[in-house]
């Protein structure tokens, strides 16, 4: 199902615009970019976890995402309550399995850009998989090569900003089944997960990631924690994207177009 991110999303501002020799006057759309404060509640007590610069709209799918990312939670059952307003979302957590301490306080902005912002040590980078790895070929070549296409279909706003990245989640016929916008990348995986937890629908099995941009480690750790099986990218995997989609048991997938691509890992599921 397709979503459609709120008018909140974009701004309008006056533009001066240089063409065939002259400059005119003129209005242009802008992705918005705020700032939100992430806080954490048990028990009556608060404790926050920082602020985050996002695309106001699916702010609680935006942190719900995030938790999951972050390896915080497992299940939509952690979390009880969340009250959101524009510059800040309290999430109200389980207090029989989850006590503040549990939670690392980050002192800095988490941008939109942010991957791994507060992390103390390596160790962190280490992630469980929620995969299950069986020899079923299962991705056609002829659905992935065309969903470049489908996922321009699908971005609302970037048709007027250009300034948005999108992901969005396919089955294995090309089929789509949720998509989401944001200023940064990690926000828009971290909405599309999150709604898709908040609707008790992960694992995310024998489903695609498609991904409008390059693809680091911290989307591969995303898609692994959310049982995400297969992930393809417009753009160019890093070194570390390929070690931990090849230990996490993903099929990852970079420079996708709608005539050639390129294989890093867990090719088996390739027709």
């Amino acid at each position: 199902m397709q979503h459609i991110v709120s008018q909140e999303a974009t701004k309008t501002t006056p533009v001066q615009v240089w063409s065939e020799g002259k400059l005119n006057t003129s209005k242009d759309s802008l992705v918005s970019e705020a700032a939100i404060e992430i806080v954490i509640e048990i028990n009556d007590i608060q404790k926050k976890l920082g602020i985050l610069l996002r695309t106001p709209g699916d702010d609680a799918e935006l942190v719900t995402g995030w938790l999951l990312g972050e390896a915080i939670i497992q299940s939509n059952a952690s979390i009880l309550e969340i009250e959101s307003s524009p510059e800040r979302i309290v999430v109200t957590m389980d207090s029989d399995n989850f006590s503040l301490s549990d939670f690392q306080e980050r002192e800095f902005p988490i941008t939109s850009s942010c991957g791994l912002c507060g992390r103390e040590t390596l160790d962190g980078l280490i992630i469980p998989s929620r995969l299950t790895i069986s020899d079923e070929r299962w991705v056609s070549p002829t659905v992935l090569v065309e969903l470049p296409s489908l996922l321009t279909d699908s971005q609302d706003h970037f048709k007027t900003t250009g300034g948005l990245h999108a992901c969005a989640l396919f089955d294995y016929s090309g089929n789509l089944i949720s998509v989401r916008e944001d200023v940064g990348r990690h926000n828009a995986l971290d909405k599309l997960i999150g709604s898709r937890l908040m609707a008790d629908s992960l694992p995310a099995e024998k489903q695609i990631l498609m991904l409008s941009g390059r693809i680091g480690y911290e989307l591969i750790q995303k898609a692994a924690l959310a049982g995400i099986p297969v992930i393809a990218g417009l753009g160019a995997p890093s070194s570390m994207a390929v070690d931990a989609a090849r230990s996490a048991g993903l099929t990852l997938i970079g420079f996708l177009k709608s005539t050639r691509f390129n294989v890093y890992t867990g090719g088996w599921r390739v027709l």
